[in-house]
């Protein structure tokens, strides 16, 4: 063997070896667009590669014909192949991608039966001559009009219509992949080509070119496919979510200069397009005041915008080592969320005030028989002896009973002065009842009108009256005095009753003093709900207690809270 065929037969043996690696390459990323139609041309590649090799270390004509006739199952078929590569590369229609399964068959048929059928009516080959080229011998072919017909068809179908199908794939491909298309194309050029010099007998030594360029071509192709397939698959996936997110998205730089908007933000702000690339991102906010919030360096806020509401996040884009490159504006339309959210807020409110009603209720029930019991007994033994004085208790108790277990007005709140009121009617009723051993005293420079919750002031006098002045045997006096200040309404009760321990306070303000009842605990409770500060309680045992607590006069024109 000389050094041309020998040189010649390694490049082919190499172009094997190479076809083999695509294949298995290719087999493990069979889910890449092209990649198996790739495969099924790689392998016909190799099997041309080996019938020619085979061919050209022929010594004898009938020798080299037997792989000729072999080459031919591949000749005949790759063309084929290609357009269907092609056509699934570009994602084709599945109902193209079918029809030309079938259209386009017509090519290897044709072509097989005209060249296997030759050895009778050599109609495709008139004549065959094993040459000599100076190296090695060579089969020179004498071709008929309907070889150079069939060929063109495939000269056609691998240099026109397979070009132009990667330039349809090009004009409509996203940035990234463009390159891909250039390679393929050029790819188609190089067996174009090949086939254009065995057509004409000019390639040089009566060499088929053939096999050795389609290898060029399955390393470009698989260049094509897979490289820009694979690695160009994040800029794809990111250019897709970022343009297809129903979150509207907005990049900056770290100068600030607005990068890139999304199809979602253009929809929301249609004049951004005109700040892009040349506008840092507090010019665009001049315009759009609602978004003032990221000049204020805040992560997270919520804006309203032509009626629809809306949550603007700042989030920070973080390169290797936490390095910082840039920030994206995402915008989510969250009208929904707050439509909810006012409704669960209306529910809310109204069961506030339902269990506040609830909760009045309740106090209303704290009023023990006993008292009532009390009471009658008392006017019953002033009938005889003062019946004027038992009418006006009996009309005192009715107006407190009257007062203190309403339930018409489901209001929670009430003036200063019919709280007053339901405080002297009951004070009236107790001096009755323990005479001399009960001194009470109102000074009063506030706002009768004020509102003020409903059942605060009786039940802390009670508290005054029954747990600290008449555990003493000569009784005491018990003080209530309301202060109107510059911001705020101060109530002071006081007594000079037993006091009360200093263990029991807390316990007294958190409910768990089970000697002392609810009243004062429920009055703390609702003061800290309404105004953010309850019941302030100082005492000293043997001596008296005084309780504290003032209103905000921010607070004191509101019917409800």
């Amino acid at each position: 063997m000389n050094a041309v065929r020998f040189l010649y037969s390694f490049v082919l043996f190499a172009s094997c070896i190479c076809g083999i690696v695509l294949i298995s390459y290719a087999c493990k990323r069979r889910q890449m667009p092209g990649a198996n139609y790739f495969i099924a041309n790689a392998v016909l590649m190799v099997f041309y590669m080996a019938t020619y090799m085979g061919e050209i270390n022929s010594n004898t004509l009938k020798l080299a014909m037997f792989w000729f006739y072999l080459e031919h199952i591949s000749i005949a078929i790759l063309p084929y192949v290609w357009i269907l590569m092609g056509l699934d590369y570009i994602r084709a229609p599945k109902k193209i991608l079918t029809a030309a399964r079938y259209i386009m068959l017509y090519h290897p048929v044709l072509m097989l039966a005209a060249f296997y059928s030759n050895s009778i009516n050599h109609l495709y080959i008139s004549s065959y001559e094993f040459v000599y080229n100076g190296y090695f011998q060579v089969i020179v072919t004498h071709k008929t009009i309907i070889y150079y017909a069939v060929n063109v068809i495939s000269i056609s179908m691998i240099g026109i219509l397979c070009t132009s199908i990667y330039i349809y794939g090009y004009i409509k491909a996203v940035k990234p992949l463009r390159r891909g298309y250039i390679v393929m194309i050029i790819a188609c050029m190089f067996p174009w080509f090949s086939v254009y010099l065995t057509a004409t007998n000019v390639n040089y030594l009566g060499v088929d070119y053939f096999p050795v360029l389609t290898g060029v071509t399955g390393i470009l192709y698989m260049y094509g496919i897979f490289h820009y397939r694979i690695f160009r698959a994040v800029p794809i996936a990111v250019e897709t979510v970022f343009n297809q997110s129903k979150e509207a998205i907005l990049i900056i730089d770290l100068s600030g200069y607005i990068i890139d908007a999304n199809i979602a933000f253009k929809k929301i702000y249609s004049d951004i397009t005109d700040y892009l690339k040349k506008n840092k991102i507090n010019t665009f906010i001049e315009k759009h005041l609602e978004l003032a919030g990221i000049m204020e360096d805040k992560n997270k806020f919520e804006y309203e915008y032509y009626g629809v509401n809306y949550s603007a996040e700042i989030i920070p884009i973080l390169a290797e080592e936490n390095l910082e490159i840039g920030k994206i504006l995402v915008i989510t339309d969250i009208s929904l969320f707050v439509e909810k959210q006012k409704r669960l807020e209306l529910i809310a409110n109204n069961a506030i005030d339902k269990a506040e009603t609830n909760e009045i209720f309740f106090l209303q029930a704290q009023i023990k028989p006993h008292f009532i019991n009390n009471t009658l007994s008392v006017i019953s033994s002033m009938i005889t002896r003062d019946p004027y004085a038992a009418k006006e208790l009996i009309v005192s108790l009715s107006e407190y009973l009257a007062n203190s277990y309403s339930t018409g007005n489901k209001s929670v709140m009430v003036s200063l002065n019919e709280e007053i009121e339901l405080v002297n009617t009951y004070i009236s009723i107790e001096k009755a009842r323990f005479r001399e051993r009960l001194n009470f005293q109102l000074l009063c420079s506030g706002d009768l009108n004020m509102k003020i919750p409903k059942l605060i002031l009786q039940p802390l006098i009670e508290n005054a009256i029954r747990h600290g002045i008449l555990r003493k045997m000569e009784g005491g006096s018990v003080s209530l005095e309301i202060t109107s200040k510059a911001d705020k309404t101060c109530f002071k009760i006081e007594d000079d009753g037993v006091g009360i321990e200093d263990s029991r306070i807390l316990n007294l303000l958190s409910g768990n003093d089970a000697k002392q009842g609810v009243g004062i605990y429920n009055v703390h409770k609702r003061l800290v709900r309404y105004y953010g500060e309850g019941l302030s309680l100082i005492s000293s045992v043997g001596q008296g207690t005084i309780v504290t607590f003032s209103i905000p006069n921010e607070y004191m024109q509101k019917q409800d809270i």
